[in-house]
């Protein structure tokens, strides 16, 4: 008799798991055969461009957004107003630096002594002055015209806080210079062990009479292209203005500063912060057929800087959302639970749009069962951030993920716009989306985040990976 139960759960385990392969199978030949998360993005970016909080772009995203989404319909597409800040950069933006070291001995070097051939693209002339590539970070003061000092270079929090202390920074602009640790396999692990300096590093500047900071750039490429990113003013001390410039310039400036003593950077920046702004979420449901009052809430945030187009950050997280609702619909999929796709407003410098997701889910008494972000690019899928208590339940479909080149799971989901959601609903299950991490620092805030950077396959093939994953939730949890 034992033997006979055995052999029928085991009949039936395999009959569930050709289900489950067929199921995969029919998701991964929608995305990939009738995709239209490529063709979306493509809109968003050619035809809005870039959308920084508060912008006019930001707020023609928000329309095409609703009336993108109202037109696959889905059982509701709405708008969640949110007033959102306003950081506005200006035309008036220029670095340059003038160094007599640079016209005699750096002219004959080769470059490859900095360690990057990017200097082959970089005109520097024999000159008393050369333009370099940099641009404002966001929530910069600024310079209220043109602001010279001489060049101080430093590469940790405790040479900072050493010279600093010998009165070394005083009356000087201070190059923040840590580079990304090229031992970590991981690039988001690098970008977190450097990030501190772009964040915080102006206030900590000015805390020892800086009047200006520069920031190599937070990417693990060598190159001439300046990634902008959000930095926080510490109110207790004098704001000074910020800019973050590209590696390749980073390597020079620092070579420059230990040889020319006289060496001087001048900064002109007429950025300046706004009132705030109206704006929106834009979310799309599907509504649940068993637990309808329960809601997997997945997406990306909409949002951008205003260099490139957004596309893999995080234009391509919200085409993976949309993507994988519209999948799910496409192959006549009923979930259990309400699937709802939220692209959330300002995660760059504000997290407002997930804060008031979060806000109105509590005021409604909402209950999220789970949520999933995707804000890593549109990159090869590898797998999920899971949180612990449901890594047991994943790990049962781990071989079929395999399978599809998603089964990498790691412990630990989240996400910044998902995150607020655990105020209200403690026990919501959090992942994150994990595609290959190695060129999304080449691309992440820089003038090169456009829509040619991203690869149809490879974007295709996360939204099918995201699809599946919400099976797993709306399959696994009650």
């Amino acid at each position: 008799m034992r033997f006979l139960l055995a052999f029928f759960l085991l009949a039936a385990n395999s009959v569930q798991a050709q289900v489950d392969s067929a199921f995969y199978r029919k998701v991964f030949n929608e995305a990939l055969g009738n995709g239209q998360a490529y063709a979306r993005l493509g809109e968003l970016c050619k035809t809005v461009g870039s959308r920084l909080s508060g912008s006019p772009q930001a707020e023609k995203a928000v329309v095409w957004g609703k009336q993108m989404l109202s037109s696959y319909g889905f059982d509701s597409v709405y708008l969640q107003a949110v007033m959102v800040p306003r950081w506005e950069r200006s035309k008036t933006e220029s670095l340059t630096f003038s160094s007599a070291v640079f016209n005699v001995a750096i002219k004959g070097e080769k470059l490859q002594d900095y360690n990057c051939e990017a200097f082959e693209e970089l005109p520097l002339k024999p000159a008393k002055k050369h333009k370099i590539p940099a641009v404002a970070l966001g929530g910069s003061i600024g310079t209220n015209g043109k602001l010279t000092a001489g060049l101080v270079s430093v590469h940790s929090d405790a040479q900072l806080d050493s010279m600093g202390r010998a009165s070394a920074l005083k009356g000087k602009i201070v190059l923040l210079n840590r580079p990304f640790p090229e031992s970590y396999l991981n690039t988001f692990k690098a970008y977190g062990a450097c990030v501190v300096q772009r964040v915080n590093g102006a206030s900590k500047a000015a805390a020892y009479g800086a009047v200006g900071v520069l920031v190599r750039s937070m990417s693990n490429r060598c190159d001439l292209h300046a990634h902008t990113g959000v930095m926080i003013y510490d109110e207790k001390q004098q704001k000074i203005p910020a800019m973050a410039v590209a590696t390749a310039v980073a390597n020079l400036l620092d070579k420059l500063s230990h040889q020319d003593p006289n060496l001087s950077v001048s900064m002109e920046l007429g950025c300046q912060t706004l009132p705030d702004a109206p704006s929106a979420n834009v979310v799309a449901e599907t509504r649940g057929s068993k637990y309808p009052g329960s809601i997997i809430a997945f997406g990306g945030h909409f949002d951008s800087w205003d260099q490139g187009e957004g596309a893999h950050d995080d234009g391509a997280g919200c085409m993976h959302a949309f993507e994988a609702l519209r999948l799910l619909k496409a192959i006549g999929y009923q979930p259990r639970h309400t699937l709802r796709c939220v692209w959330w407003m300002n995660e760059e410098n504000g997290l407002r749009g997930a804060n008031e997701y979060a806000s109105i889910a509590a005021k409604s008494n909402e209950k999220h069962i789970a949520a999933l972000e995707s804000d890593r690019g549109g990159f090869t899928p590898r797998g999920f951030g899971v949180d612990s208590v449901f890594l047991p339940k994943v790990m049962k479909y781990k071989s079929l993920l395999d399978a599809y080149g998603i089964g990498e799971i790691e412990k630990g989901g989240g996400g910044a716009d998902i995150g607020p959601i655990r105020k209200s609903n403690p026990n919501a299950v959090l992942v994150g989306f994990i595609p290959d991490s190695q060129r999304y620092f080449d691309v992440h805030h820089s003038e090169t985040d456009v829509f040619e950077s991203v690869n149809k396959r490879e974007l295709h093939l996360g939204a099918a990976a995201v699809a599946v994953m919400i099976v797993i939730l709306d399959q696994e949890l009650d």
